[in-house]
């Protein structure tokens, strides 16, 4: 679904994995239950290091107070309702095909992610 609208993707199974990236996204969209963590913890860790600006959980998750949490700091979509529900939360500046392999900001335009359907992309 993203890599058909021009973004790149990086897929990360673990919240290890994904703090060990060494690079800045325009947005992540992250699972709520990882084998090493939650996504929560993950995206305030992201959040702190200043690599991504934006959040959006895509969930199958069950806690109430993990939801909660999520609620509190992005967009949560529960994966039963599908990935194509995610589009609108995708931040505007980013939301289409990229015009050019480098952004205004003169870097690479790359994707990173967490779990095995979460995923992020960078610029």
């Amino acid at each position: 679904m993203l890599a058909s609208r021009g973004f790149s993707i990086v897929l990360v199974r673990t919240c290890r994995a994904a703090l060990e990236l060494q690079q800045e996204f325009d947005f992540a969209i992250l699972d709520l239950d990882l084998p090493d963590g939650n996504g929560v913890d993950l995206a305030g860790a992201l959040f702190e290091k200043g690599v991504m600006p934006s959040v959006a959980f895509f969930t199958s998750s069950i806690d109430s107070e993990l939801l909660a949490r999520a609620h509190r700091i992005g967009t949560v979509v529960k994966k039963s309702h599908g990935a194509g529900e995610l589009l609108p939360f995708i931040p505007t500046d980013v939301a289409g095909p990229p015009q050019s392999q480098t952004t205004s900001r003169g870097r690479s335009q790359r994707a990173s992610s967490s779990s095995s359907l979460r995923r992020v992309r960078a610029r």
